[in-house]
């Protein structure tokens, strides 16, 4: 409840949008009207203490409404809210401290204190006017800066400058503007003074504070500190910090880390935040709040710092178009224009302190000024006036470069001396004035100031009558005029120098190092220009080569992509650390930075160029020595020394932008004019005659003719064959030409014997550098019309185009590389050579190189080959994918036995990635000394910075910054031998530009890229290299030819027939390829969709053909062999029918009998059954009188043996007992001669059980017989007398007669008395048991007797059951007889009743087979021609829609019809390949049923390649979700971090994969499996996914 939000904003401000909708709705819209400036004005006079303050008010709001209307229009007039509340804020403080003043006069000085600072020179006196129609009769008196006034002309002066009134204006100006705003702006074009403005005021302001200080005064200024920055030389995050994305981490921006000073600074000197470059919507913005009243910095990470109200931000401008009115309105402005200051003050400046100062006493200052005075302005107003420049400039900055010109030419070194200097300065200022005011003039305009300076410097110096004022140089020694003519050197052909080391001198290479010497040795910056292939980076590279040991040089190549970062650390990397804050050349030296294509760096989306920016803030910071800051340690200035700028650029314009003139003003620009013929025709004249010395003379003599001819055909080329959006690459400079001239070099006299040879080996280079980048038959045949009017006119031969536009040389033809350059006459042998490559390629990398070598594969080869033997030669491969560039480079560096090195994507595939890829390359070809070929495609460019460091390894050699310290100096090491061998110096430096030299060498650059879509044009045209220093080699659509014999080889080994047949299909499958291409540009002029066919679809074609072909006769077969079973079935089930009708007929009567016989046999048995029965009862009844007596038997029994059981135990135990007696046991108790009582006892119990007398001696007795033991195991238990029991029961009932008391005494005495005791049980037992045994045996005779005649009855019962079985077995087989009859009729009846059923159902069905029959029968014979539609359907219709297709297959029907190759005229696909029992499921599953979505289904099942489907309504992808969910389905998108991953595991297992949500560009690590680039290695196939080798499930 108590938080709210509210947002303002202006959405028609540049760089600002409108609000996202969904956070509009959230908020309630205000629209603020135009304030009322008058009632505003009248309320804040009064609050500041005006009396008259309503009629002041209305008199401003008036004066600000009229200013408006009628002023000028500037970005940088603000007549709003917030200039006029600063307006009345000066008002009231002028008020204050003048109260005695009157009120109108204050608020007059107030307003135009505000405003005249920042208005146009034409729009002052208007504004006056205003002012004083407003309050006519008021005067307002000046305001006296003594003082301050004093103190700047102080310092101007003693800076060597020029007290010019209207410039001290200004920088009064600029004080009060800062007295009442701390943001300040300092707008006007460059050269204006704005810097030096605001230097000598801070050294003015300074220079008062510490007077007063000294003088013991409080001092009225404070002191100034100066802190300079140029913004856009640094990126967002490094200007106000940024977020570290990896650690979260925030580092603070250079602008946060100088107000941090500010804020803790303990004195109280005025900081000035000085931001020297463009304002553009973006990075002021985040200025807005430091520039509001709150002056408050606010940084990303949500700090917010207040600025001290002694610190102001100055901003240092060319213009505002791209600041919004939010910028404009918060600051103050202060303009300034060349009328105030103009090129005069520093001309005298220069003469006093430069020419006096060098030459004392002469007075040349003065001579050169009144020169300067009586010419120059006239000049610069013809220049503008009737003449135009190839790069623009000010005047200021030609009269710059006049100044330093002298200044460089007035120099001993150019053999002016004081002795000389008067009489030689007219004709040093003459030369001057047209080289420095003129140099830059375009080829059409140099005549006219030519004749402009012949008629201006008359007065001055006599200049030369003939010719132009640009042909001539000063003779110093001769006081007189030379031409430039005399002074070119002589040209020698050396065939041990490289073809690039071949310099032929001319007199604009003569003037152009004249001019750079001069110019660079006076410490001054060059800048050449001119048209693409005039020699700028050749003529500036031959100078530094050559500059002298106090010059060191690097070369930095600019591009599109070139940032501030690139550029700076190239910088920091040529330069040596002097000091911790001071870089610069070895002691001694200077380093000259040549810049190429300086124009070349990208626009920003406001104008600004980083790169440019950075090198402005090296060259013209106002100590006179730049820098940069450091990058890492932010706040770390790097002062920069000791450094000059050399650049080259071509005229602004395709790519290349126009340059900011605050930099350009830095460099005297010369323009190279083109080249003339004569000066073409003496370069290369020169080359080709010096390496045509050791050739016949005929061919000697022919060198002139062919050079002359090859400058009217490139002449005719480069007017004619003009660039196009489709043609982007037909831009042609003298560089072709000298590749023409490079190509003749390659060959070896002995292998060009006659004139004609050498004119077929210069036309093959024409070819290869011109024809091989057209791109279409029309542009051919008008480059071989041009060839043909060459031979004519010039070389005396009248060939036709077909005698020489496909002559081919090349080098392969000898095995092992570096072969001799020869003509390819035996293209056999050469497609021989070339298999004999592939497959040993194969064998070498394990990669499979399957190719057809038909003449344009030969070609293109060849033209590889070509590129690769030649030292720093590269090619540009131009071709939709497919085509074969990349197979073909492969095998081309194979056959030259180079390394072909290619980068490897991987998911997150980066720029550091790249350059790690890189440093192996260039370590391979530099250090290894290994020739190398570098393939790369427009496929992997996965960041466009890729692009710039190949930029720069074509251009140099080398990637800026890519080697860290440590790998410098292991290259060192490892190059040292190599330059030490090569004769270079032994330094770090010299060694490493030793390695940049081999790379440039050894490295190749093949680059394969589309021309499909924008983006080819774009990258030509952001990186120039790439057509300038490639050979281009376009890859048009397979000729006829080539297409045929493709397929010729793929058919050798199948059987269609005969060799008639096979040429057909062969001639057809080229038919639908090129129909194919025929349609699809219908396709884009009606549909505006675009589809490419590639040599991959015609592959596609062929593979699928072959395969479907050997498939569908399989099936076609198996059809054939199903339908006519089926209508070989239907005849024999009729035949059938009629056999079971007779055998049912049959049956009839042996049915009915079966019956009867069954009838009888049954009462038979039911009769017999009746009588067992009763015999059954009777037994029966005995059967319970039996078991009865048994039962009771059976219980008497139980009753004695229960009894029994009781005994038997201490028996059994006993027995035991005895049995473990032994002879010793008996002897012992025999020995006794007195026995124990208890022995004594158990003895007389023995003996009274034994019947002997109860006696010891008796009891001895019994012991001694042998078989005593025995003859008690076998005692007979059961007859004891009853007397001898009686006898035994004192010695029972004896309480010490017990086996545990008498085991006391004897262990064999223990035994014998247990024996006793279980004889007296038993015999107790025994007398219970004896009746019931008794009766026991009566119950069983009993029961034997019953048994007897129950036996007798059971006898009797089981002969009746007999008797019954044996009828019913009879009655039971009848019966199984009688059903196997009735079943048999059954079945009978049954298959007869199916069979007439199957008759009449598949009656039809019989007709309908034998059409199916006949059908299939015509498709075995149209087979060839089907599958051939087919497999064109499927590889190339799944782009068309359906009315296309129909028209395809009609086209193709029709082709096969006039081949004579069987075909079906009513052909469908779905018919042919398609499965009806598939198509129904696909239908369960989702997909449509309509004939289109039907033919997509079976497209996308049977192509060979992956499919892509064009699905906006979801239909496909439901379908393929249903279809493959049983199959395990992974749906990916490319967003996903983990998809790779999850690709990987399904390739390693077999699943299928939806790649969801597919964009016009794909990750190019999926390059692999879109082409399906399988390989075997040891016996597994693998895939390359990234930089893993993955094992690949076929499924």
């Amino acid at each position: 409840a108590n938080y709210g939000a509210f947002i303002t904003m202006n959405p028609g401000y540049a760089g600002r949008t409108e609000l996202p909708d969904n956070l509009k709705a959230l908020f309630r819209p205000m629209a603020m009207m135009v304030p009322d400036y008058a009632l505003i004005a009248e309320i804040m006079l009064f609050s500041e203490g005006f009396g008259a303050a309503k009629d002041l008010a209305r008199k401003m709001a008036t004066m600000y409404r009229l200013a408006s209307e009628q002023l000028s229009s500037q970005d940088h007039y603000d007549f709003g809210m917030r200039a006029v509340k600063s307006v009345l804020v000066m008002a009231g403080s002028l008020k204050r401290s003048q109260p005695e003043v009157a009120e109108d006069v204050t608020l007059i000085r107030a307003m135009r204190d505000s405003n005249v600072p920042k208005f146009l020179a034409d729009d002052i006196p208007l504004f006056l006017a205003i002012v004083r129609d407003l309050f006519p009769g008021v005067e307002v008196p000046k305001v006296d800066y003594g003082h301050l006034k004093k103190a700047i002309e102080d310092d101007l002066t003693g800076n060597k400058l020029q007290i010019v009134d209207p410039f001290v204006g200004k920088i009064i100006q600029l004080y009060e503007t800062m007295n009442v705003r701390h943001g300040v702006m300092l707008v006007g074009v460059t050269a204006t003074g704005k810097t030096t403005v605001s230097t000598t005021l801070a050294n003015s302001l300074t220079a008062l504070n510490e007077q007063a200080v000294s003088e013991g005064k409080s001092p009225d200024e404070l002191a100034v500190q100066r802190f300079t920055l140029n913004p856009k030389s640094i990126t967002m995050g490094e200007l106000y910090g940024e977020f570290n994305l990896q650690t979260n981490e925030w580092t603070d921006g250079l602008i946060a880390t100088i107000v941090r000073q500010g804020v803790a600074a303990t004195d109280e000197a005025r900081k000035w935040v000085i931001c020297d470059g463009p304002v553009d919507a973006i990075w002021i913005e985040s200025m807005n709040t430091v520039l509001d009243d709150n002056k408050t910095l606010c940084l990303n990470n949500g700090e917010r710092i207040k600025l001290p109200k002694t610190m102001s931000m100055v901003f240092e401008v060319n213009d505002l178009a791209v600041a919004s009115p939010a910028t404009v309105s918060r600051c103050g402005m202060v303009y300034l224009e060349p009328v105030y200051l103009g090129w005069r003050p520093l001309a005298v400046s220069w003469a006093s302190n430069v020419i006096d100062a060098r030459f004392p006493e002469l007075g040349l200052g003065q001579s050169l000024l009144e020169m300067i005075d009586s010419t120059v302005e006239k000049a610069l107003k013809f220049f503008r006036r009737e003449c135009t420049e190839n790069v623009p400039t000010v005047d200021i900055n030609l009269v710059c470069s006049l100044l330093n010109l002298i200044d460089s030419m007035l120099v001993e070194t150019q053999g002016v001396t004081i002795d000389n200097a008067k009489d030689v300065l007219k004709f040093v200022f003459s030369f001057c004035f047209v080289w420095a005011l003129g140099g830059n003039a375009d080829d059409n305009s140099t005549s006219k100031f030519s004749d402009f300076c012949s008629l201006a410097l008359k007065d001055v110096c006599s200049l030369p009558t003939e010719g132009s004022v640009y042909d001539y140089c000063v003779d110093i020694q001769g006081l007189t005029w030379a031409k430039w003519n005399d002074r070119v050197e002589e040209f020698k052909y050396s065939s041990e120098l490289p073809f690039f080391d071949l310099i032929v001198p001319t007199v604009d290479t003569t003037r152009i190092k004249f001019l750079a010497r001069a110019i660079l040795e006076g410490s001054h910056h060059i800048l050449v220009t001119g048209n693409s292939g005039v020699g700028k980076t050749v003529m500036v590279l031959d100078h530094l080569l050559n500059a002298g040991e106090g010059f060191t040089a690097a070369t930095k190549n600019f591009s599109a992509q070139t940032s501030a970062a690139n550029l700076q650390a190239f910088l920091e990397e040529k330069l040596e650390k002097l000091r911790k804050n001071l870089l610069g050349p070895p002691s001694g030296k200077r380093i000259v930075f040549f810049v190429d294509d300086l124009n070349m760096p990208q626009k920003e989306t406001y104008g600004a160029q980083p790169p440019i920016e950075l090198l402005r803030q090296i060259i013209s910071q106002d100590d006179k020595q730049g820098g940069f800051y450091d990058r890492k340690k932010i706040g770390l200035f790097k002062k920069v020394k000791d450094t000059l700028f050399a650049a080259a650029c071509c005229p602004p314009g395709g790519g290349r932008s126009d340059v900011t003139p605050r930099f350009l003003r830095h460099f005297h620009i010369v323009n190279v004019a083109n080249l003339s013929t004569s000066s073409m025709q003496h370069i290369f004249s020169s080359i080709l005659s010096g390496f045509l010395g050791s050739f016949s003379e005929d061919q000697q003599n022919m060198s002139n003719s062919m050079i002359e001819a090859s400058i009217d055909l490139y002449t005719k080329i480069a007017s004619e064959l003009l660039p196009t959006p489709a043609k982007s690459h037909y831009t042609f400079n003298l560089r072709d030409l000298s590749k023409v001239v490079q190509g003749i070099l390659m060959v070896e006299a002995k292998h060009v014997s006659t004139p004609d040879d050498l004119v077929r080996l210069w036309i093959h280079e024409l070819n290869r550098v011109f024809r091989d980048r057209l791109i279409n038959e029309d542009d051919r045949e008008w480059f071989n019309r041009a060839i043909e009017e060459q031979l004519s006119t010039k070389l005396s031969r009248t060939w036709p185009a077909a005698d020489f536009a496909r002559v081919m040389y090349t080098d392969f033809l000898t095995q092992g590389g570096n072969g001799p350059y020869l003509e390819v006459n035996d293209f056999d042998k050469c497609n021989k050579v070339l298999l004999d490559y592939a497959e040993d390629y194969t064998l070498s990398t394990n990669k499979p190189m399957s190719l057809v070598f038909f003449r344009d594969a030969i070609e293109h080869v060849s033209r590889i080959s070509r590129v690769l033997r030649q030292p720093r030669g590269n090619v540009l491969l131009v071709g939709v994918g497919g085509s074969g560039r990349q197979s073909l480079a492969r095998l081309a560096s194979h056959a030259a036995d180079y390394k072909c090195f290619q980068i490897e994507l991987t998911r997150g595939y980066g720029v550091n990635d790249f350059h790690e890829d890189l440093k192996k390359m260039l370590m391979h070809a530099g250090c290894k000394d290994s020739p190398t070929t570098f393939l790369f495609s427009d496929t992997q460019l996965v960041k466009e910075s890729f692009l710039e460091d190949i930029n720069n390894i074509l251009n140099a050699g080398e990637v800026p910054d890519l080697f860290a310290r440590d790998e410098v100096d292991k290259i060192v090491e490892e190059c040292r031998g190599k330059a030490k061998a090569a004769g270079k110096m032994e330094t770090r430096d010299a060694i490493y530009q030793h390695f940049v030299t081999l790379v440039r060498e050894n490295l190749h650059v093949v680059l394969a890229m589309s021309p499909v879509g924008d983006e080819f044009r774009n990258r030509l045209r952001m990186f120039p290299s790439l057509v300038n220093c490639c050979t281009i080699d376009w890859y048009t659509e397979w000729p006829e030819d080539a297409l045929v014999s493709v397929a010729e080889r793929f058919m050798e080994n199948v059987d269609l027939g005969d060799d008639d047949m096979k040429a057909a299909v062969c001639m057809m499958c080229n038919k639908i390829h090129s129909s194919v291409a025929s349609i699809s540009r219908k396709f884009l002029d009606e549909l505006r969709r675009n589809n490419y066919t590639t040599p991959t679809s015609y592959l596609e074609l062929i593979n699928l053909y072959l395969a479907m072909l050997g498939e569908q006769r399989e099936s076609n077969t198996q059809k054939i062999d199903r339908y006519q079973g089926g209508v070989d079935k239907l005849i024999t089930t009729n035949e059938m029918v009629e056999s079971l009708k007779v055998d049912l007929q049959k049956l009839k009567p042996v049915l009915a009998q079966a019956a009867k016989d069954t009838a009888k046999l049954l009462t038979e048995v039911e009769a017999d059954k009746v009588e067992a029965g009763k015999v059954e009862d009777s037994v029966q009844k005995e059967t319970v009188k039996v078991n009865a007596a048994a039962a009771e038997a059976k219980e008497i029994k139980d009753d004695a043996q229960k009894d029994l059981d009781e005994a038997l135990p201490a028996f059994e135990s006993a027995v035991q007992s005895l049995r473990s007696l032994n002879k010793g046991d008996i002897t012992e108790i025999k020995s006794f001669a007195k026995p124990p009582p208890l022995v004594q006892t158990v003895m007389e119990g023995v003996c009274l059980l034994k019947g002997v007398k109860p006696s010891w001696d008796d009891a001895k007795k019994l012991l001694g017989d042998t078989n005593f033991l025995s003859s008690l195991e076998q005692f007979d238990k059961d007859n004891i007398p009853e007397k001898t029991i009686k006898k035994l029961q004192p010695y029972i009932k004896n309480p010490d007669f017990l086996p545990e008391t008498v085991e006391k005494v004897s262990k064999a005495a223990k035994s014998l008395c247990m024996w006793v005791r279980a004889m007296d049980t038993y015999a107790r037992i025994a007398k219970n048991v004896e009746p019931k045994r008794k009766a026991l045996e009566a119950a069983e005779a009993s029961l034997a007797e019953m048994n007897a005649m129950l036996a007798e009855k059971q006898s009797e019962l089981a002969k009746v059951q007999a008797r019954v079985q044996e009828l019913e077995n009879k009655l039971s087989e009848t019966l199984q007889q009688r059903d196997d009859l009735q079943k048999q009729s059954d079945e009978t009846t049954a298959r007869l009743e199916r069979a007439e059923q199957l008759i009449s159902g598949l009656g039809g069905e019989k007709v309908r087979w034998e059409a199916s029959l006949e059908q299939l029968e015509k498709d075995r014979v149209n087979l060839v021609g089907n599958i051939l539609v087919a497999a064109g359907c499927i590889a190339y219709a799944g782009p068309f829609t359906a009315a296309y297709r129909k028209t395809l297959i009609d086209q193709w029907v029709q082709e096969c019809k006039k081949l004579k190759i069987p075909a079906d005229p009513g052909f469908s696909l779905q018919r042919i390949v398609g499965d009806p029992v598939q198509m129904r499921t696909w239908g369960i599953q989702g997909l449509p049923q309509d004939e289109l979505s039907l033919d997509n289904g079976i497209i996308m099942t049977r192509g060979r390649r992956w499919p892509l489907l064009i699905d906006p309504q979801m239909q496909a992808n439901r379908w393929i979700r249903n279809m493959e969910r049983p199959n395990h389905l992974q749906v990916i998108k490319l967003t996903e971090a983990t998809y790779l991953r999850t690709l990987e595991n399904s390739i390693r297992v077999g699943n299928p994969v939806l790649l969801e949500n597919v964009e016009e560009k794909l990750d190019p690590a999926l390059e692999p499996i879109l082409l399906k680039q399988v390989f075997k290695s040891g016996g597994r196939m693998l895939i390359r996914l990234g930089d893993t080798d993955v094992d690949y499930n076929s499924d």
